[in-house]
């Protein structure tokens, strides 16, 4: 599962920002507009109840009295009696409070379980903005495809939700990074932090692309989630620059912590980090001395004197000569780039080169390739090259991409060879 350093688990959003994050979310579900808790009091009353209730489980269940005389006593409430009474009325109303057993008259309750669920969600909103649901979503999506046989179907849902949940979150941070204030950036944005979250997503890219290899549209699914996460992350990085801005003028070093001041350090660019010293004021030290050092160093100081001395004579090299030596292994490549091409047309005048490129590695195709166009270059050389405007695509082969290339023998060189050169190439024969 995910994993959060320990600044950022135990670090709270104001209770405005909670209260907002809790009013969206309970508005996903509400009837109508304001019908949501929008103050933090019914919440801890809420959270005062589930902790009444799980201190008398070994009792089977608590009544209304003894949840009431629990809080009082553990928890100092700063509510009334009142108010306690009209939670839980609510909470009997929609079946979050049920009778323990089904009897008449009966007196002690218990506590559902999916409310305990929504505390937790709850406690997670006060840290972050709902961003620990995509990385549990891409968590059991990942668990999917660790299985002998994974589902397809499921893996496309969750990818395709994954991309879109990456997608809003992306246009919320790119609204609140162009037209937020500087306080709502500093706030908000700690919601959207979070370390490995990259790593996750190109990991099950690669695994999708592993176990479904020749499925298109589900690998084009996880690069479309792979391309909303890039946003995403843009954005969040946007953010955390512009508070950077910030601190930079301000020399307030207060306003991130020191993981996002080491984040920022390894992906901000330099000249993004060095504002941050612009304001900065250093006076070097002043040297001290007196006279006494002064006369002492003088006395001291003895002039240094240069000679200079004329370097010596290169010594050449006897045995050969090094424009001949260029001018030999130019003829050799030459003989060589020939006599391949005549084993290549085993005298015929053309041959197809394209299915022997694409049964080739890299290195010797680049180099085949290399050699046939020197020789078409030559104007020396009875050898032309044609090479197609087609384009060949071939996933299996190793040469995934390329054109057909065929090589044809001409009667004779485009232009007669000069005597120089043909008197260096029989050189090279005899030795």
């Amino acid at each position: 599962m995910h994993e959060v350093t320990h600044d950022h688990a135990n670090r709270r959003l104001s209770d405005a920002q909670q209260s907002d994050n809790l009013r969206t979310f309970l508005g996903a579900a509400a009837r109508h507009g304001g019908g949501t808790v929008t103050d933090r009091v019914p919440l801890r009353i809420t959270r005062d109840i589930a902790e009444g209730f799980a201190a008398h489980s070994a009792q089977g269940g608590a009544t209304k009295t003894q949840v009431w005389e629990w809080i009082t006593q553990h928890a100092s409430p700063d509510y009334s009696a009142e108010a306690f009474e009209s939670r839980w009325e609510v909470f009997e109303k929609e079946r979050l409070i049920r009778p323990h057993r089904s009897k008449r008259h009966q007196l002690r309750h218990s506590f559902h379980p999916l409310g305990t669920v929504f505390l937790m969600i709850c406690d997670r909103l006060e840290s972050r903005g709902g961003i620990d649901e995509l990385i549990a979503l891409l968590d059991r999506t990942q668990e999917l495809l660790d299985r002998e046989h994974p589902d397809r179907e499921a893996v496309a849902h969750n990818i395709v939700f994954c991309q879109w949940v990456f997608q809003t979150f992306a246009v919320q941070l790119e609204a609140l990074v162009l037209d937020g204030t500087l306080n709502e950036l500093m706030e908000d944005q700690w919601q959207y932090h979070h370390q490995g979250l990259d790593q996750r997503v190109l990991r099950l890219n690669h695994e999708v692309n592993r176990h479904f290899p020749r499925d298109v549209d589900l690998a084009h699914k996880a690069v479309v989630m792979v391309e909303a996460e890039q946003r995403y992350a843009h954005w969040a990085a946007q953010a955390l620059l512009r508070v950077l801005d910030h601190a930079g003028t301000t020399l307030d070093f207060d306003v991130l912590s020191a993981e996002e001041y080491l984040e920022a350090a390894r992906d901000a660019p330099p000249e993004q980090l060095a504002e941050a010293g612009l304001a900065l004021v250093v006076d070097a030290p002043q040297v001290w001395l007196d006279a006494g050092a002064v006369v002492d160093a003088l006395e001291a100081f003895i002039p240094r004197h240069r000679v200079r001395c004329r370097p010596p004579v290169p010594k050449g090299s006897p045995d050969r000569d090094p424009f001949g030596a260029v001018v030999e292994r130019a003829v050799r490549e030459r003989v060589r780039r020939e006599r391949a091409a005549d084993r290549m047309l085993l005298e015929r005048s053309r041959a197809e080169m394209t299915e022997e490129l694409r049964r080739s590695r890299w290195p010797r195709a680049v180099r085949l390739l290399a050699d046939l166009i020197m020789l078409d270059a030559d104007a020396h050389a009875p050898y032309r090259v044609e090479i197609g405007t087609e384009l060949v695509i071939d996933r299996e082969a190793w040469v995934t991409h390329l054109h057909p290339v065929t090589v044809h023998r001409t009667e004779t060189p485009a232009h007669p060879q000069s005597p120089a050169l043909a008197a260096s190439e029989q050189g090279d024969e005899e030795s």
